[in-house]
């Protein structure tokens, strides 16, 4: 989706594809695999897992898939970014700066973008070879105004949604959604029904003890939607974290697995996905499932 000039019309259009009725948002299960982006932890990475260490089961059976080495997958990320009136100064800054520590590390066959959102989501760079000046296009926005979190999601979704290449939605906010035309609802449905790996950065509120601080409404739904994509949420304390956090999703994103699994064309609507790893108490993270078209 290329950028768009006009936020109110951009968002009418793409909630009519990505939170209409199941049948309006489907997987294209005739034409490509299903990519199971999958994190296996204990107390750190767990590395050198091979093949035959998997079970994936789609909609409670086991299938049969092949692992992909993620490192010959071509990314395509998109910035998202809350540029409200409380990111100027120095927050703006080291936001611009760990997007660039990020970009760096990409290769040339991925490709960035960047949505901004403040009192409304709006594209500003469509999606291009990634470089420095990704963190060039976020510093560069104006602040100010409200924090609609809510559309700016809706909107990068829509974005990266048929893409070829492995997809990455990374968002950042320092607040709770106060101004989106869509609801928690339709940010659930949206990320359900899509392929896209989220990670989140978000800043905890700085005026209480770190022991009283505690995650808003925003915040949970976040995690909800990260989490079921395979991906997380990183809280930081304060804008000395921002730059760190951003290594964190980059280290994280270096040691996971990705799975294919070829989509049973009898499926319908959305179709659970669990993946298990025959090693003694490790998490594991992957997409609780994707959306399958009749």
């Amino acid at each position: 989706m290329a950028p768009q000039s006009g936020c109110n019309l951009t968002l009418a259009a793409v909630l009519a594809v990505l939170v209409a009725p199941a049948a309006a948002a489907q997987f294209r299960v005739e034409t490509r695999a299903v990519l199971v982006d999958v994190s296996v932890s204990r107390n750190g990475p767990v590395h050198g897992l091979a093949e035959e260490d998997f079970e994936l089961r789609v909609g409670g059976t086991a299938v049969p898939f092949r692992m992909l080495e993620p490192a010959s997958l071509p990314l395509a990320a998109l910035f998202a970014m809350d540029v409200s009136a409380s990111t100027a100064g120095d927050r703006r800054r080291r936001l611009a700066a760990g997007a660039r520590r990020f970009t760096d590390a990409m290769t040339e066959r991925d490709v960035c973008g960047v949505v901004a959102f403040s009192s409304e989501a709006r594209f500003v760079r469509g999606f291009e070879p990634c470089d420095l000046g990704v963190g060039d296009d976020v510093l560069a926005r104006s602040p100010g105004g409200a924090t609609a979190i809510w559309d700016g999601v809706i909107l990068s979704l829509a974005a990266l949604r048929g893409r070829r290449e492995r997809t990455l939605l990374l968002l950042f906010t320092d607040g709770e959604d106060n101004l989106s035309w869509v609801g928690e609802s339709h940010v659930r449905r949206a990320a359900r029904s899509s392929e896209v790996l989220i990670y989140a950065i978000v800043t905890l509120p700085p005026r209480m003890p770190r022991d009283m601080r505690t995650e808003g409404p925003g915040t949970r739904l976040l995690r909800e939607v990260a989490e079921g994509s395979g991906g997380r949420v990183v809280t930081i304390q304060s804008d000395a974290g921002i730059e760190d956090a951003f290594d964190e999703i980059l280290e994280d994103l270096r040691v996971r697995y990705v799975l294919a699994f070829t989509p049973d064309p009898d499926h319908r609507g959305f179709v659970p996905i669990v993946v298990e790893v025959d090693r003694p108490r490790v998490r594991v993270r992957a997409r609780a499932g994707y959306t399958a078209r009749p």
